[in-house]
């Protein structure tokens, strides 16, 4: 007879292998499950804790397959304080933001700031530092073959971060191709972005032995994709009556996984793979099949062969909850111990925080003539006709490309009430590059705002209507170490304080979310119609993200992988 530490009876049992539910008992011993069985314990079983649960569900501990702590801007402590509660016991990180701004050294700073945390954080190793090429966008490092087979020692690491730049995957790049073949050597995992990749070029990408995409779907990119052998992941944009109801049409779906890529402040506090789930769910999944899609195929995904289910052997990772989508958990347990019950974070005191690396720079300081509209050192004069990125919805982050007349004074753009126009402005974070251009329905009426969290390199960007308003923003977020700033009037009105590379906060998550919240509502008062005004901020800059981006060498065309000038 085996002595347990944990015994739960009484108890209805989420098998997501056979994906039923049944009725049973569990005992967890030095972290495992030992028993996983049907029916009642028997009588001379030994353990330190019994407990009847009363005909709640035991399910797995949700796992995020693909993610970016930095999203959220949290530590690693902070963002696990703020999962565990809502069932997520394990992630992947792809920690791509901080390696931008701090190359291998924040990477490994990542690492290191996961540890010891009852969260278990297994990492990726950033593919695209930078998104693109140094010619194409500044960035504070350019990882190679050799970053790869030297971070590939760390511990937890397990995959090679999303390969976005899927342009020079079909240009062959030497630098690329020779990053990729590291991780295969290593025997990692290679994950992909592929947005618009259909047919030969879908082929020609995933001949690198490239094995996800987790990009906006459709019905018929998940059929081509499945019919080629890639695992399919599903966020918050791609969970839609249409993909579920094409899911649910597949024979096999154990490579449908449900991740989140992003999660902001203000929804971390509402949940968060558990969002996921239950968007999954209400488009037309099964609650078994969703559960499935979050736990044991994420662990099959990326050979995680102890965790994802409630089996023998297995990690007691898991939650008890009234119902199979039920969020959040009553109770929360990870290697058998209970780290969260009745949505709060209830386990020891966690770790502090490692000490910040050293290299992490803003630009600045900046006046006015900072914004004049300017190319290959000329300045604008008169009337010009700009190439204006324009936001084509209030939902998404695509973007196409306008030809607006501007008139333009000393330098400065003049615009008139209405024209819907605003000034971007974007300087390499070591201040050796910038560029100015014209946006086009962001809905920006007046004032200017400036962030350091800015997809994916993260320089400087300041999106505004007025170059004074920008110049206080820019500097504003020179003056609190990194952040966002709103001004309006040539006052600051809202900031949000990222002092850890200027991209992360180890503040409690409700000051967080609190600054964050306001940061929007000004947002919007000022005029920013996108449902979510941060993230489609952030996405500015985005030099992968169909179909026109702004970067600090100029607009980019992120098919073509071509800069434009900021006007004709």
């Amino acid at each position: 007879m085996i002595s347990l530490d944990l015994l739960l009876y009484n108890a209805r049992i989420a098998d997501v292998f056979r994906l039923r539910v049944f009725e049973g008992w569990v005992g967890v011993r030095d972290g495992r499950f030992v028993y996983v069985e049907e029916g009642t314990p028997p009588a001379n079983l030994v353990a330190k804790e019994s407990r009847d649960l009363g005909g709640r569900v035991i399910v797995p501990g949700l796992i995020d397959a693909h993610m970016h702590i930095e999203s959220s801007h949290v530590t690693p402590r902070g963002f696990a304080q703020a999962v565990l509660p809502y069932g997520t016991t394990a992630v992947l990180a792809d920690a791509h933001e901080v390696a931008n701004v701090a190359g291998e050294e924040g990477v490994r700073w990542m690492i290191r700031a996961a540890q010891n945390l009852p969260l278990r954080i297994f990492h990726a190793i950033p593919s695209c530092v930078p998104a693109t090429s140094p010619d194409l966008e500044w960035t504070s490092a350019v990882f190679d073959a050799g970053v790869v087979a030297r971070l590939a020692h760390e511990p937890g690491v397990i995959a090679l971060g999303e390969v976005m730049d899927y342009g020079a995957v079909l240009a062959d790049s030497p630098r690329l191709r020779g990053l990729v073949d590291a991780a295969h050597t290593a025997g990692l995992v290679v994950e992909g972005h592929i947005p618009t990749l259909r047919g030969t070029d879908l082929s020609q990408y995933l001949a690198w032995r490239v094995t996800s995409d987790h990009t906006l779907t459709s019905p018929e990119k998940i059929r081509e994709q499945i019919s080629k052998g890639l695992v399919v992941m599903l966020q918050t944009k791609s969970c839609t009556r249409e993909n579920i109801a094409a899911v649910n049409d597949l024979a096999d779906r154990s490579r449908i996984i449900l991740v989140t890529d992003d999660i902001e402040p203000s929804l971390l506090v509402r949940g968060h793979l558990s969002l996921i789930v239950a968007l999954a769910i209400d488009a037309g999944m099964l609650p078994i099949e969703a559960l499935a899609s979050a736990t044991i195929r994420p662990a099959r995904y990326l050979g995680l062969r102890d965790l994802g289910g409630i089996a023998p052997g297995h990690y007691a990772d898991f939650a008890v909850m009234d119902d199979l989508a039920a969020f959040p958990p009553r109770e929360v347990f990870v290697g058998g111990a209970r780290v969260a019950s009745a949505g709060k974070f209830g386990a020891r005191a966690l770790p502090a925080s490692p000490p910040m690396p050293a290299n992490v720079q803003l630009p600045g300081p900046f006046t006015a003539r900072d914004f004049v509209l300017r190319s290959e050192g000329r300045e604008a004069r008169g009337e010009i006709i700009a190439n204006a990125v324009t936001l084509l919805s209030a939902t998404a982050s695509t973007t196409d490309l306008a030809r607006v007349p501007v008139r333009v004074a000393n330098g400065f753009a003049q615009f008139e009430a209405g024209d819907a126009l605003a000034l971007v402005a974007v300087i390499a974070r070591d201040n050796s590059s910038r560029s100015v251009g014209v946006l086009k329905d962001f809905g920006l009426r007046a004032g200017a705002v400036a962030s350091s969290f800015a997809h994916d390199s993260h320089n400087l960007l300041v999106v505004g209507r007025d170059a004074n308003d920008m110049a206080v923003a820019a500097n504003t977020v020179r003056e609190i170490n990194g952040g966002v700033a709103v001004v309006r009037e040539g006052k600051p009105v809202a900031t949000l304080r990222l002092p850890v590379f200027g991209l992360v906060s180890d503040a409690p998550l409700a000051e967080l979310v609190h600054d964050f919240d306001a940061l929007e509502n000004v947002m919007r008062d000022l005029g920013v119609a996108h449902q979510r005004p941060f993230l489609i901020l952030s996405l500015l800059a985005l030099s992968v993200s169909p179909k026109f981006k702004f970067t600090d060498k100029g607009v980019i065309d992120t098919e073509r992988r071509q800069l434009l000038p900021p006007w004709a």
